[in-house]
């Protein structure tokens, strides 16, 4: 070999290794196939639900067992009238939203599950710098080619 030939390099650059992507919904398919961990996925829901439900009967339950005993206190059918037409309406109106808001938030939760994403909220931007950065990484190079090094 000459020395000019042992000199001169070639960079030989191709198409990037790309890393094999997980499943993207692996709980979506451990529900769809009915497995042991979907099951357990769906029960931990339909748990949570069952427990915001239980909790709004029970406040619920309190709230009307009461009231009879307010009504023998009070003992004057205008003000028992005053009651169930007015004052029963603001903490029935609390409960309810309260048990929506929580149902909703049991089913925001499991949706994220199901769909691979953090429970906790992603500010502003960050989810599509990922996704975002994903992609390029999924779009194919250049064709492989030979060039010369400097």
């Amino acid at each position: 070999m000459s020395p000019e030939q042992a000199a001169r390099r070639e960079t030989v650059t191709g198409e990037p290794r790309r890393v094999r992507p997980l499943p993207r919904h692996r709980a979506q398919c451990e529900i769809d196939e009915q497995t042991a961990l979907g099951g357990a996925y769906v029960r931990s829901l339909m748990r949570g639900q069952l427990r915001a439900a239980l909790s709004g009967f029970g406040v619920l339950a309190l709230t009307v067992a009461t009231l009879p005993l307010a009504f023998r206190a009070l003992d004057d059918d205008a003000v028992t009238w005053c009651v169930l037409g007015f004052a029963v309406y603001g903490p029935l109106g609390l409960i309810a939203w309260w048990y929506v808001r929580t149902a909703e938030r049991n089913e925001r939760d499991f949706a994220r599950l199901v769909a691979d994403r953090p429970t906790e909220e992603l500010p502003t931007g960050v989810h599509s710098a990922r996704v975002g950065a994903a992609e390029s990484r999924a779009t194919p190079g250049p064709p492989t080619e030979r060039r010369p090094a400097p």
